[in-house]
């Protein structure tokens, strides 16, 4: 199985897709998308279209509110959306937040996005990274994955969350972590981060993992930090599922 999740860059705006996502998309050829910083735009429909002319037949996605991003989850196989109970922590939360399980193989996808809060506002941030490891708590006996910008670098100090990274390792988590690279950089500083991750419980196996930047061929103002353009890295994650039925032996 191969995962692909990318960040948009919509930046809580009714953008249209810009043509070469697609073709980026499609080169990847992943079983299940995970797309973070979407938002329903003019071409939503067609984009949809797109998609399914690649393969990716089945869809979900949260709903726009006004002002805020919406995350988008597409697979080739059957999927059904997962009701979830989350907390009025801030009005940004919820849309950037969508569960769905995959029917073949068998897999829950927790698909996330932690919102860019203002400095001022940790609070909020640590409350919202303590509703999720809850609900990791509650994914990790089966076979599930947790994905997206979680605006969250390894090493990052408590103040700003780091050692969440850490409790979800500790909870049981596999951190599929690229061997090097990073997935954002900083338009105007230059600074680069890994705040795109994946993880997986221990009943899946990670495989190749990498942060993809190819895109930037098609479109070298990806890098630029244009608004509308993905300014992070493709996360690719390649899985297999550890086969415990009798069946299987």
């Amino acid at each position: 199985m191969k995962l692909l999740a990318w960040n948009l860059n919509h930046r809580a705006a009714r953008r249209r897709i810009l043509p070469w996502i697609a073709i980026a998309i499609a080169e990847q050829s992943p079983d299940i998308l995970v797309l973070t910083e979407y938002v329903e735009g003019p071409d939503h429909d067609s984009f949809l279209a797109t998609l399914k002319a690649q393969g990716l037949l089945k869809f979900s996605f949260t709903s726009q509110p006004g002002g805020q991003n919406q995350l988008l989850i597409a697979s080739r196989d059957i999927q059904q959306r997962q009701h979830l109970t989350v907390p009025d922590i801030h009005p940004s939360v919820a849309p950037n937040v969508l569960e769905v399980s995959v029917a073949i193989p068998s897999v829950t996808v927790l698909g996330f996005r932690m919102p860019a809060f203002e400095p001022n506002e940790r609070a909020l941030k640590r409350q919202t990274w303590n509703w999720l490891l809850g609900e990791a708590n509650r994914l990790r006996a089966g076979a599930a994955l947790i994905v997206g910008d979680f605006n969250t670098a390894p090493g990052d100090s408590e103040a700003y969350c780091g050692d969440c990274l850490q409790e979800l390792i500790r909870g049981g988590w596999q951190h599929a972590r690229p061997a090097s690279g990073y997935s954002w950089r900083h338009a105007q500083s230059g600074t680069e981060r890994q705040i795109d991750h994946i993880f997986l419980s221990g009943s899946l196996v990670p495989k190749q993992v990498e942060y993809l930047w190819g895109f930037e061929r098609l479109a070298p103002q990806g890098a630029a930090g244009k608004v509308g353009s993905p300014d992070h890295a493709m996360l690719v994650c390649e899985f297999d599922q550890v086969c415990t039925s009798a069946a299987c032996t």
